[in-house]
């Protein structure tokens, strides 16, 4: 899908205040990273490395994994096409309502798929691959690892693969990175973009057993991460708790903010475990009309969730901001109503 996703601040042409539309972190990113980057610019003028291997060994060591268990991609996204076309011909699970890419990924490679809801998750798969985004993106809903061990024990020649993108915007799941050393049939994908704010540079990995990913790394092009994303991790990985954000804080950010939305006439707050959460309109409104009139009279962007496959009904997403970006959002919702 090259449109329909959040974050479409581009079609605005900076005439947005407030973006409630992303998920990644609103506090942008570090000025140690931004700083680093200016110190790496000279970096455009050559080739990167052909697979951004560099980064398998920082990985590896933080993680404590084995570098060979790791691929480095241009975003989550990179990752999730090469799968699917590792299983072209064959069929698919996505446990929905989710992210859109896993559905485009099995279309344009010709895998046959399904979707199941999140209350199927622990029934019988007869597919070749399933894809589980945990926590989900835009519900929140988690899927605890003991849950995610019994579908592993149980279904040997499926391969699961688990998108932790948003991993470290809950506190209520652990990674499941530890457990690709056990299951050979788990693949976890995850994004540094999201976290350490800097999507534009498209910077993801998956983990799997060393087999799988040499099988992915054949059908990998050459040069996919740039320069500068390559720094960027490199940065990140030797100082990755330092400019990580403390979760708790931030949740209780979302629940003061997830209180005042509720208490708005025509909105419900679908309940989950993230700092971004799903919000029904009742009362016969519109999705589509509640963010142009935001866009158009308050410069304020929110995420119209009504094109997510399996979705039903009326619902926006909205990501927590600033104190000031949610009042200021807060009191455009009450002016709609």
């Amino acid at each position: 899908m090259i449109e329909g996703h959040g974050d479409d601040l581009y079609q605005f042409k900076g005439n947005i205040k407030y973006n409630f539309s992303s998920n990644v972190y609103y506090k942008g990113c570090s000025p140690l990273l931004m700083q680093n980057l200016a110190q790496n610019l000279n970096q455009i003028q050559h080739y990167p490395s052909p697979a951004a291997s560099e980064l398998n060994t920082l990985a590896a060591q933080y993680f404590n994994l084995e570098e060979n268990n790791f691929l480095f991609t241009n975003g989550a996204v990179e990752a999730f096409y090469l799968i699917a076309q590792y299983y072209s011909g064959k069929s698919a699970t996505i446990v929905g309502p989710t992210f859109a890419e896993y559905e485009d990924a099995c279309k344009i490679n010709k895998v046959r798929y399904n979707f199941i809801s999140w209350n199927q998750i622990e029934n019988k798969y007869t597919a070749d691959l399933v894809f589980i985004c945990n926590p989900n993106n835009p519900s929140g809903s988690v899927l605890k690892i003991e849950a995610l061990k019994r579908l592993l024990k149980a279904h040997p020649s499926t391969r699961f693969v688990v998108d932790e993108a948003y991993n470290e915007f809950t506190n209520t799941v652990k990674s499941a990175l530890s457990l690709t050393k056990k299951y050979k049939n788990l693949t976890v994908v995850r994004s540094l973009t999201k976290t350490f704010a800097m999507p534009g540079l498209r910077l993801g990995y998956m983990v799997s057993e060393s087999n799988f990913i040499d099988k992915i790394v054949a059908l990998k092009m050459p040069w996919s991460v740039n320069s500068l994303a390559i720094a960027s991790g490199e940065f990140i990985f030797s100082n990755y708790k330092k400019m990580s954000f403390d979760i708790s804080t931030l949740l209780k950010e979302v629940d003061i903010f997830k209180q005042a939305v509720n208490a708005i006439d025509y909105l419900e707050v679908v309940e989950g475990e993230t700092t971004y959460f799903l919000v029904e309109l009742t009362k016969n409104k519109k999705a589509a009309a509640l963010k142009k009139y935001l866009v158009e009279e308050h410069q304020l962007l929110i995420r119209d969730a009504t094109n997510f496959t399996g979705l039903t009904g009326e619902f926006i997403r909205l990501s927590v901001q600033t104190e000031l970006a949610n009042v200021t959002l807060i009191n455009a919702l009450k002016e709609w109503e």
